[in-house]
C-alpha cells in the first residue's frame, strides 16, 4: 500500500506527516499472530518500524520529500498462523503550528467594493488553508473507519464468544442427559424380571 506526497505539501508549516492505523487478527484458536510493520521514503528508506504488533498499532512519521511513500507487513515465521491486516488508513496529516497571524485582507474603496481584492501571497495562504483542511479530513474520516471497524470487530467477538458458549453449554447439557440415561437404563436392568434367581437352602 502506498501514498503520494506532492511538492506543494510542503509549504504548509509543520510539515506532512505520514499517518496510518494498522489491525491484525487472525483465526487460530491456539495461536495469536503477529507482524512487523514498516513504513518506507520514496527512496526506499526506513522511516518507521514497529515489530510483534498483535492487534492494532498507529503511526505518524514526517515526510522525507515529495514522491511515494509505503508501508510494508511481514508476518514472521514465529507467528506460526496467518495473520490478516487491516489497513484502516493510510494518508497525509500535518503538525498544526498557529503562525500568530492570520490572514489581513485590505479594506476595498468605494469603486472597488465589488472587485476582489485579493495578493498573491493570499492566494497562497488561502489555498495551503484549503489543502490543509482537505489533509484534515482525510484524517477524520481515516479515524471514522477505524472506529466502525473496531465496532465491527466487537461485536464479531461477541457473536463468536455467544456460538461458542452456547455450543459447550448444549454439549454439556447432552453429556449429563445421557448419562443420566445410562444410569437410570442400569439401575432399571437390576430389577428385570429374571435377572433375580432362587437360591435353595
Amino acid at each position: 500500500m502506498g501514498d503520494t506526497v506532492e511538492a506543494e505539501h510542503f509549504s504548509i508549516p509543520g510539515g506532512p506527516r505520514i499517518d496510518g492505523r494498522v489491525l491484525v487478527s487472525g483465526n487460530s484458536q491456539y495461536y495469536v499472530p503477529f507482524v512487523t510493520i514498516r513504513v518506507l521514503s520514496p527512496t526506499g528508506d526506513q522511516i518507521w518500524q514497529q515489530q510483534h504488533v498483535y492487534q492494532e498499532t498507529h503511526f505518524n512519521v514526517g515526510a522525507r520529500g515529495p514522491g511515494s511513500y509505503k508501508v510494508c507487513f511481514y508476518n514472521p515465521w514465529e507467528s506460526r498462523t496467518e495473520a490478516y491486516v487491516d489497513l484502516v488508513y493510510f494518508t497525509l496529516a500535518h503538525l498544526r503550528r498557529s503562525a500568530g497571524t492570520g490572514i489581513q485582507i485590505p479594506k476595498g474603496t468605494q469603486e472597488d467594493r465589488a472587485k476582489e481584492v485579493a495578493s498573491t501571497d493570499h492566494m497562497e495562504d488561502v489555498k495551503r488553508t484549503i489543502l490543509g483542511m482537505s489533509e484534515f479530513m482525510q484524517v477524520i474520516s481515516g479515524s471514522q473507519k477505524y472506529l466502525h471497524r473496531k465496532l465491527e470487530r466487537h461485536q464479531k467477538t461477541l457473536e463468536s464468544n455467544r456460538d461458542r458458549t452456547l455450543f459447550y453449554t448444549g454439549l454439556e447439557v447432552g453429556l449429563l442427559l445421557l448419562v443420566g440415561l445410562v444410569q437410570v437404563l442400569a439401575v432399571m436392568g437390576f430389577f428385570k424380571p429374571g435377572k433375580i434367581s432362587k437360591v435353595s437352602v
